[in-house]
């Protein structure tokens, strides 16, 4: 579960600083990035963290994960 916090900490709070698991990945560096998708995942269905859907220019879309601030303006470990 440790890896799970530590990952949780590295997404950005607020849907304006959402990124990609790719961006994510590459500051979480531990593991794969099928793992780190993985995760994102899980705490997505737990409502750790919110995801949301863009286009991509070349067609097709783009995942962006993002924190979401609490009531108080902080952000929350859920």
């Amino acid at each position: 579960m440790a890896d799970l916090e530590r990952l949780w900490t590295t997404i950005p709070v607020s849907e304006d600083s959402a990124e990609g698991a790719t961006e994510i990945w590459m500051r979480y560096d531990l593991g794969a990035r099928a793992t780190t998708h993985h995760k994102l995942n899980r705490l997505t269905a737990e409502g750790r963290i919110k995801r949301i859907t863009r286009p991509i220019p070349s067609g097709g879309e783009m995942h962006l994960y993002y924190r979401a601030h609490t009531q108080d303006g902080s952000s929350s470990p859920g």
